[in-house]
């Protein structure tokens, strides 16, 4: 009685799991795009996405603990703790001015 609906599990969490992947693969590209555009972390989308393709993968092996496992990354907000730790540095001065003195000297 329980091999059947163990069979429909594995079979409907290694859909979820390809699915997962796919929306991924088809996301990661907008995001990087839109990090570098704003000046954002670019780390922080790379690690964010590297953890959703992990997690897929896991989905797409059979057993709950793998299933677990995957729950776990999906749950863990990696991109607020990367964040906190890889700040860009920020300059003195926001305008394009650079002041100096400028002198031509004549061969």
């Amino acid at each position: 009685m329980y091999g059947w609906w163990f069979f429909l599990y594995i079979v409907v969490m290694a859909i979820l799991g390809w699915q997962l992947i796919q929306d991924e693969k088809a996301l990661v590209l907008g995001k990087l795009m839109g990090m570098m555009t704003q000046g954002g972390n670019i780390a922080a989308s790379i690690l964010g996405s590297a953890k959703n393709l992990l997690a897929g993968a896991l989905f797409l092996f059979p057993g709950i603990l793998t299933d677990i496992i995957g729950f776990i990354l999906l749950l863990i907000p990696i991109q607020t703790s990367v964040n906190e730790n890889f700040q860009p540095k920020e300059s003195a001065s926001k305008d394009d001015v650079i002041e100096g003195e400028y002198r031509r000297e004549d061969d």
